[in-house]
């Protein structure tokens, strides 16, 4: 595991969620699947991202499809993503920021892939582990001053990961771009507000670095949340049997995730989850 996870601890925060992630995949296999696929209305019962239903109040489902995956291989992907540069980052910024930083990425992420297309059901970690390459590029940003002979290094270390990454995500159908999006700004931002450099290798910008930083958090968390809650569509809602009919194998009718009205949003739930 070292060898693969540089920095690997059991005990960790990252290993622990990941280790949830893998189990929820499990339980929603077991809830009803095609295929390799967990069926859309299991994932929207058991919390999945849609548009209309945050708009109702259902506002923890900008932090449940963290821990929902569409497949073996976006779940895989993202493990290893977040494992192989989370437990660095959390040894940097310890258990309880590594905690915020990964979670508010995954709401930041969600809340901005609802607000620009509500219609979308949406899961995977991928809006967290985007995250944190917006966290590693504030650091790098903060201590480019600094950096000396690495700056050209650094430059296309970066531009390999997220060409890397980018490709990767691609091959996921339906790719949620505007969560990636939102994940990394959240990170990016979230990583300047809590940062805490040495005062002797602070630019000197440093200061107006993080008011701008918690100005746009709050800009983006507050505009985000109005938007939906205020003018948000609030249909349709997908037709879905409960958690507990799915278990006992009910008719897989209700398990299609037809939406009841606007082809579109029904061909949005069909479809099912996204990276």
């Amino acid at each position: 595991m070292e060898l693969i996870f540089p920095g690997w601890d059991a005990s960790a925060f990252v290993w622990q969620v990941t280790c949830w992630q893998v189990a929820e995949f499990v339980m929603s296999m077991c809830l009803g699947h095609q295929g390799a696929n967990p069926l859309p209305c299991v994932l929207y019962q058991l919390g999945a991202s849609w548009g209309p239903a945050v708009a109702r109040g259902q506002i923890w489902r900008l932090i449940t499809p963290i821990s929902l995956h569409a497949n073996l291989t976006h779940l895989l992907f993202n493990v290893f993503f977040q494992l192989r540069m989370g437990f660095g980052m959390e040894k940097q910024f310890g258990r309880n920021k590594m905690m915020l930083i990964y979670f508010m990425c995954g709401i930041i992420g969600n809340l901005t892939s609802i607000t620009v297309d509500p219609f979308k059901l949406a899961v995977g970690a991928s809006t967290a582990g985007f995250g944190l390459i917006g966290v590693w590029l504030a650091e790098i940003l903060l201590s480019w001053e600094i950096l000396g002979p690495a700056r050209e290094r650094t430059i296309i270390w970066i531009v390999f990961m997220l060409v890397s990454v980018t490709s990767m995500s691609a091959m996921t159908p339906n790719m949620d771009l505007w969560g990636h999006f939102g994940g990394a700004l959240g990170g990016f931002l979230l990583s300047i507000v809590i940062s805490d450099m040495k005062e002797e290798d602070r630019p000197e910008w440093y200061p107006q670095a993080r008011a701008a930083a918690a100005a746009g958090l709050a800009l983006i968390l507050v505009g985000g949340l109005s938007r939906i809650l205020l003018v948000g569509p609030r249909g349709p809602i997908p037709d879905c049997a409960g958690l507990a009919s799915l278990a006992m194998g009910l008719p897989k009718a209700a398990a299609t995730a037809a939406a009841v009205a606007a082809p579109a949003a029904a061909a949005a739930v069909t479809t099912a989850a996204t990276a």
